[in-house]
């Protein structure tokens, strides 16, 4: 499947997610910077200032920091989420493609039926190439997980309900959530109490997610096929 292409492209990825992420720090702190210094400046100096002008300060400040976090760092993220679920999609699937020319079997991932693409590279994974699934989690199952982060954040826009607060038995919702658990967290979606919105918060996450992908792929070149 050409692993050692792949990795070049994950770096190149890496390389991207870590020079953006440098640079919403880098903006932040330049942010708050700036007002601090306003902030601790003596009050002989702000006396020069209406209170209109000291109120508009405060309430740019504010909107900066809510336009880099809830805006430019989220749409980023999330973003990230799709491109590195869509990346992972596209190299299984080219790898089994490949597979399918040169032991010219009798379908191909789109021949088969399934739910999404990945249902139908695993189908043919398993059939074709007589892959042991057991032999790749838990990266496998991390996947499974993420692609169910990444269905909400597509169709859903990140929003996730907790169909049962009583008893807590949706198994949706535990299941997110215990995947989310130092990776990203769940926040009330507007003052709800069974709506919750997927915030990546740490970045941690997207490198976990690469060497997770990473070692799937070397496992399923290891892999003895038939």
């Amino acid at each position: 499947m050409g692993l050692g292409f792949i990795q070049f492209e994950f770096h190149l990825i890496e390389d991207y997610m870590n020079h953006m992420e440098t640079h919403f720090e880098r903006e932040l702190k330049s942010i708050k910077s700036e007002y601090e210094k306003f902030h601790k400046s003596e009050e002989k100096d702000k006396s020069d200032y209406s209170e209109e002008y000291l109120n508009h300060v405060q309430d740019s400040f504010i909107d900066n920091i809510f336009m880099f976090n809830d805006v430019y760092i989220k749409s980023y993220r999330n973003a990230q989420i799709i491109q590195l679920y869509s990346f992972l999609e596209d190299v299984l699937k080219r790898g089994c493609d490949r597979f399918a020319h040169f032991k010219k079997t009798d379908y191909k991932v789109d021949d088969l039926n399934g739910n999404n693409d990945i249902d139908k590279i695993k189908k043919f994974l398993r059939q074709s190439a007589k892959v042991d699934f057991s032999l790749l989690n838990p990266e496998w199952k991390f996947m499974d997980d993420f692609r169910q982060v990444r269905n909400l954040i597509v169709h859903h826009k990140g929003i996730i309900k907790n169909n049962d607060t009583v008893n807590n038995s949706d198994r949706k919702f535990n299941t997110i959530k215990s995947f989310g658990k130092g990776r990203f967290k769940l926040k009330n979606y507007v003052s709800s109490d069974y709506k919750f919105e997927i915030v990546f918060d740490n970045p941690i996450f997207f490198k976990e997610i690469i060497r997770n992908i990473e070692s799937l792929l070397e496992k399923i070149g290891k892999t003895k096929i038939s």
